[in-house]
Protein backbone atom coordinates (compact mmCIF):
# COMPACT_ATOMS: atom_id res chain seq x y z
CA UNK A 1 0.00 0.00 0.00
CA UNK A 2 3.27 2.48 0.37
CA UNK A 3 2.90 2.88 -3.32
CA UNK A 4 -0.70 3.47 -3.55
CA UNK A 5 0.12 6.20 -0.70
CA UNK A 6 2.84 7.42 -2.49
CA UNK A 7 0.78 7.91 -5.96
CA UNK A 8 -2.08 9.56 -4.52
CA UNK A 9 -0.11 11.64 -2.46
CA UNK A 10 1.20 13.05 -5.21
CA UNK A 11 -2.24 13.25 -7.21
CA UNK A 12 -4.39 14.68 -4.76
CA UNK A 13 -2.04 17.30 -3.03
CA UNK A 14 -1.68 19.82 -5.47
CA UNK A 15 -5.75 19.91 -5.95
CA UNK A 16 -5.94 19.91 -1.91
CA UNK A 17 -3.64 22.64 -1.84
CA UNK A 18 -5.21 24.44 -4.83
CA UNK A 19 -8.43 25.11 -2.43
CA UNK A 20 -6.19 26.29 0.33
CA UNK A 21 -5.30 23.77 2.74
CA UNK A 22 -2.12 21.75 3.49
CA UNK A 23 -1.87 18.09 3.62
CA UNK A 24 -1.06 17.02 6.79
CA UNK A 25 -0.77 13.21 6.73
CA UNK A 26 -2.42 10.65 3.98
CA UNK A 27 -2.43 7.20 4.48
CA UNK A 28 -4.05 4.17 2.34
CA UNK A 29 -4.73 0.40 3.57
CA UNK A 30 -7.05 -2.23 2.99
CA UNK A 31 -9.15 -3.60 5.56
CA UNK A 32 -11.38 -6.68 5.26
CA UNK A 33 -11.11 -6.44 1.53
CA UNK A 34 -12.40 -2.65 1.32
CA UNK A 35 -9.56 0.26 0.52
CA UNK A 36 -9.49 3.54 2.93
CA UNK A 37 -8.20 6.08 2.70
CA UNK A 38 -7.43 8.81 5.36
CA UNK A 39 -6.37 12.14 4.74
CA UNK A 40 -5.78 15.23 7.17
CA UNK A 41 -5.85 18.48 5.83
CA UNK A 42 -4.80 21.90 7.83
CA UNK A 43 -5.08 25.78 7.12
CA UNK A 44 -4.27 28.65 9.54
CA UNK A 45 -7.87 29.82 9.78
CA UNK A 46 -8.81 26.24 10.79
CA UNK A 47 -10.86 23.37 9.54
CA UNK A 48 -14.47 22.48 10.43
CA UNK A 49 -16.52 20.37 9.37
CA UNK A 50 -18.12 21.82 5.78
CA UNK A 51 -14.42 21.96 5.02
CA UNK A 52 -13.92 18.39 5.64
CA UNK A 53 -17.11 17.64 3.74
CA UNK A 54 -15.98 19.71 0.62
CA UNK A 55 -12.81 18.18 0.59
CA UNK A 56 -14.08 15.11 0.41
CA UNK A 57 -16.96 16.12 -2.26
CA UNK A 58 -13.78 17.13 -4.55
CA UNK A 59 -11.43 13.72 -3.88
CA UNK A 60 -14.15 11.06 -3.55
CA UNK A 61 -14.12 10.34 -7.18
CA UNK A 62 -10.38 11.39 -8.43
CA UNK A 63 -9.63 8.78 -5.84
CA UNK A 64 -12.11 5.99 -7.10
CA UNK A 65 -10.21 6.93 -10.49
CA UNK A 66 -6.87 6.32 -9.71
CA UNK A 67 -8.11 3.38 -7.62
CA UNK A 68 -10.26 1.96 -9.59
CA UNK A 69 -12.38 1.10 -7.24
CA UNK A 70 -16.27 2.55 -6.52
CA UNK A 71 -16.14 1.14 -2.79
CA UNK A 72 -13.13 3.58 -0.91
CA UNK A 73 -13.47 4.54 1.76
CA UNK A 74 -12.69 7.77 2.51
CA UNK A 75 -12.18 10.15 5.59
CA UNK A 76 -11.35 13.84 5.49
CA UNK A 77 -9.93 15.42 9.19
CA UNK A 78 -8.16 17.80 10.85
CA UNK A 79 -5.35 17.88 12.66
CA UNK A 80 -7.43 18.82 15.73
CA UNK A 81 -5.63 21.24 18.81
CA UNK A 82 -3.51 18.23 20.45
CA UNK A 83 -2.22 16.77 17.28
CA UNK A 84 1.09 14.23 18.11
CA UNK A 85 2.72 15.15 15.19
CA UNK A 86 4.12 11.87 13.23
CA UNK A 87 6.87 13.30 11.00
CA UNK A 88 9.28 16.09 11.36
CA UNK A 89 8.00 17.82 7.88
CA UNK A 90 5.02 18.35 10.25
CA UNK A 91 6.96 21.45 12.14
CA UNK A 92 7.05 23.20 8.31
CA UNK A 93 2.82 22.85 7.91
CA UNK A 94 2.19 24.62 11.20
CA UNK A 95 4.85 27.52 11.63
CA UNK A 96 3.68 30.20 13.64
CA UNK A 97 1.49 27.32 16.05
CA UNK A 98 1.73 26.65 19.79
CA UNK A 99 3.92 23.64 19.67
CA UNK A 100 5.66 21.32 22.57
CA UNK A 101 8.81 19.54 22.38
CA UNK A 102 10.00 16.07 24.09
CA UNK A 103 13.82 16.19 24.01
CA UNK A 104 15.74 13.27 24.06
CA UNK A 105 16.82 14.51 27.16
CA UNK A 106 13.14 13.91 28.32
CA UNK A 107 12.97 18.11 28.57
CA UNK A 108 10.20 19.13 27.89
CA UNK A 109 10.04 22.47 25.85
CA UNK A 110 6.95 24.59 24.85
CA UNK A 111 6.55 28.02 22.42
CA UNK A 112 5.69 28.76 19.25
CA UNK A 113 6.84 27.41 15.80
CA UNK A 114 8.90 30.72 14.61
CA UNK A 115 10.93 29.25 11.29
CA UNK A 116 12.12 25.86 9.85
CA UNK A 117 14.93 24.40 7.94
CA UNK A 118 15.57 20.37 6.25
CA UNK A 119 17.01 19.84 9.67
CA UNK A 120 16.03 22.12 12.35
CA UNK A 121 13.14 23.97 13.95
CA UNK A 122 13.22 27.34 15.86
CA UNK A 123 11.09 28.04 18.74
CA UNK A 124 9.74 31.38 20.21
CA UNK A 125 9.65 30.38 24.02
CA UNK A 126 8.85 32.60 26.95
CA UNK A 127 12.89 32.35 27.43
CA UNK A 128 13.55 33.56 24.23
CA UNK A 129 13.92 31.47 20.60
CA UNK A 130 15.00 28.14 20.28
CA UNK A 131 16.90 26.43 17.98
CA UNK A 132 16.44 22.88 18.32
CA UNK A 133 17.87 19.85 15.83
CA UNK A 134 15.08 17.70 14.19
CA UNK A 135 17.42 14.44 15.50
CA UNK A 136 17.32 15.74 19.18
CA UNK A 137 13.35 15.44 18.96
CA UNK A 138 11.76 12.37 20.95
CA UNK A 139 8.16 13.74 20.00
CA UNK A 140 6.46 16.56 19.48
CA UNK A 141 2.50 18.07 19.49
CA UNK A 142 0.46 20.70 19.09
CA UNK A 143 -0.44 22.99 22.04
CA UNK A 144 -3.13 25.78 21.81
CA UNK A 145 -1.94 27.18 24.79
CA UNK A 146 1.00 28.79 23.78
CA UNK A 147 -0.91 30.53 21.20
CA UNK A 148 -2.55 32.86 23.81
CA UNK A 149 -0.29 36.07 23.72
CA UNK A 150 0.47 37.18 27.32
CA UNK A 151 -1.20 40.79 26.47
CA UNK A 152 -4.74 38.41 26.11
CA UNK A 153 -4.48 37.29 29.14
CA UNK A 154 -5.87 39.82 31.73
Amino acid sequence: MADITTALQEDLRPIVEGAGYRVVELHAGVIKGRTHVNIVVYRPEGVGIDDCAEIHRTLLPRVELLLDDRDVALQVASPGITRTFKDMSEFAVFTGRGVQVLLRDDDWIAGRIASVTDTTVELSTGEGPRTIAFDDIQKARLDHTQEVAKTDVK
